[in-house]
């Protein structure tokens, strides 16, 4: 079981992060962007999917945010509503968008969620095709050349406060709500006191899976801590390494809060490899801001284990 008070500790030690910069975007004025993903380039321009919201509340929406200087992007026409937490693959040449799908009562309290993926050749067309099981967040896919690759992150009996699961297809039409809730869980990774979830997967030069994700735990007064870690996963065996934190809130530039009880908070939403063992990580802080941090590479470790 990880130990988080260990993790942190290694990590303090063994400090990866070279720079930070809090991102600023436009159009949103009044509102908070947090919780971003990685960049993505489509039809030559270069998208940022970031969650908004008011200070004061949760209901969100996703804008797909364009890229028009260095760190500086402006809100575009492509909004996905009543959505959080945004998550960008491809899969089959096609776009496709994840995030936490919410519904309210008539008084806007959030009543339930669940993962929902967005399919199409454009973000003009994009098309509901898959949703997970009530009440799961954090469901990503990844496809490389035997299939898709699904990670789930189921709460409750065994899976305590919010373990991953495993599971995988090969094709996409083949995934379902129902294999999603039956997916193996990854043994040994979280203590009954602590949880979390996969945020990006990556396809490594050794046939690995690069795991981009997040710890968590709760101290006195329902405080939340959370931190960015990596893991690397073995399709064929199963094998997953031991986790490793990346980044803790105090890595980043001082900044907003949504509560008091949200500080400590690092949503590690996605990462761009670069040459040179070098790496982009883009964050939500807080529950209120967006920052990224070029860091050295955290998946080169894994590209020295034995090939799959």
């Amino acid at each position: 079981m990880s130990d988080i008070s260990k993790l942190l500790k290694e990590a303090r030690l063994n400090k990866e992060i070279i720079k930070t910069q809090k991102i600023t975007f436009l159009g949103v004025e009044g509102e908070d962007v947090y919780n971003i993903c990685q960049p993505f380039v489509w039809h030559g321009k270069t998208y940022l999917p970031g969650r908004v919201e008011p200070r004061d509340k949760e209901v969100s929406r996703v804008i797909f945010f364009e890229e028009i200087e260095r760190d500086t992007y402006k809100a575009t026409q492509y909004q996905i509503h009543n959505f959080q937490d945004p998550c960008v693959t491809t899969i089959d040449g096609d776009l496709v968008v994840g995030g936490t799908e919410i519904f309210m009562d008539e008084s806007d309290n959030i009543t339930h969620w669940h993962t929902t993926f967005y399919k199409g050749s454009s973000l003009d067309n994009l098309t509901k095709v898959l949703v997970a099981p009530l009440n799961m967040k954090d469901v990503r896919l990844l496809q490389d050349k035997n299939g898709i690759h699904i990670f789930t992150r189921p709460q409750g009996g065994v899976a305590g406060p919010g373990k991953i699961g495993y599971t995988f297809a090969k094709k996409f039409n083949e995934i379902t709500t129902t294999m999603i809730k039956d997916a193996a869980i990854l043994p040994n990774q979280f203590s009954a006191t602590t949880w979390g979830g996969v945020n990006e997967a990556f396809v490594l030069k050794n046939g690995w899976l690069g795991i981009l994700g997040h710890i968590a735990t709760f101290s006195d007064g329902d405080v939340r801590h959370y931190y960015g870690m990596t893991f690397a996963f073995n399709p064929r065996t199963k094998e997953a390494t031991p986790l490793k934190v990346i980044c803790e809130r105090s890595d980043f530039k001082k900044g907003a809060a949504k509560r008091p009880d949200l500080v400590d908070v690092v949503f590690a939403g996605g990462l761009l490899r670069h040459e040179q063992e070098l790496a982009t990580l883009y964050v939500g802080l807080s529950d209120a801001e967006g920052h990224y941090a070029l860091m050295e590479d955290p998946f080169i470790e894994y590209e020295r284990l034995t090939k799959v």
